[in-house]
């Protein structure tokens, strides 16, 4: 299941969930800002990205936040006009609106973001739910990072959040395939996971998890090694003794039974 394929996994999910509700624009912040109306691009004024990536993250705000968060060195009145001056912009893109006015600010109903669809998919894996709108083979969490090139404050924030919530969902997804016996996209979500962050011990536990479940125990010892070669290089420092612990019991087990972790001696 490789990383492009996880994320149309997600996109076609997040479609069949809106089917009663067909939604026009799709606004893609992973990866790179993008806005698309029935699966064509649409362009966007620079500066009036801003103001829709904030939203495509937020989902809903109160003005004066959006307006001190990105123009957090302008006197407040100016800031407001500058809100109202990207706003005025934003309803000229697009022959409907993309952003609903009233005391707070949101996207439009026709409006989705990847990042949303993230957020909701990650967070019913967490709870041991299947994402709305998806069948038995449960995709993995859209992987990419947030907004690439962009240094604002606010976006190196979210940017890690969400770089958190994508590295939990998929450890909870490739644990839950495991348990399944489903090992081949088990570890291929765990590999994900691993590629996002090779220095996360939880993720490679995972992966090592999966190599146990289905007594392959060389891949499992041969991660094992990796990681300790990748941890002594980049930050001087050994694997946990419960990750060692974890190995050794896979190696010595004369069979495992799925379970938390991937895999636990019967």
């Amino acid at each position: 299941m490789p990383v492009h394929e996880v994320t149309q996994d997600l996109r076609s999910g997040a479609h069949e969930a809106g089917a009663a509700r067909p939604t026009r624009y799709t606004l893609r912040l992973l990866g790179g800002f993008g806005l698309e109306r029935d699966g064509r691009s649409v362009p966007v004024p620079q500066g009036a990205r801003r103001l829709l990536a904030y939203l495509g993250v937020r989902q809903r705000c109160a003005r004066w936040e959006a307006a001190g968060t990105l123009w957090p060195g302008s006197h407040e009145e100016r800031a407001r006009a500058n809100l109202r001056t990207m706003l005025w912009r934003l309803h000229r893109v697009t022959p409907e609106p993309l952003v609903e006015e009233d005391d707070r600010l949101a996207l439009a109903a026709g409006v989705t973001s990847d990042v949303a669809t993230l957020g909701a998919a990650s967070a019913a894996l967490l709870a041991g739910r299947v994402p709305a709108g998806v069948g038995a083979g449960v995709p993995a969490p859209a992987t990419g990072e947030l907004l690439p090139g962009w240094y604002e404050d606010w976006v190196l924030t979210e940017r890690e959040r969400l770089r958190q919530t994508q590295l939990y969902a998929l450890e909870a997804l490739a644990e839950r395939l495991t348990a399944q016996g489903r090992f081949s996209e088990a570890v291929q979500v765990a590999l994900t996971a691993v590629q996002l962050e090779p220095l996360r011990e939880s993720a490679t536990r995972v992966l090592i998890a999966v190599h146990l479940a289905e007594r392959n125990i060389n891949e499992a010892v041969r991660r094992l090694e990796l990681f300790r070669a990748d941890l002594g290089r980049e930050l001087g420092v050994a694997p946990t003794p419960w990750l060692e612990h974890l190995v050794r019991a896979g190696v010595h087990a004369p069979a495992f039974a799925p379970g938390v972790g991937g895999g636990v001696p019967v």
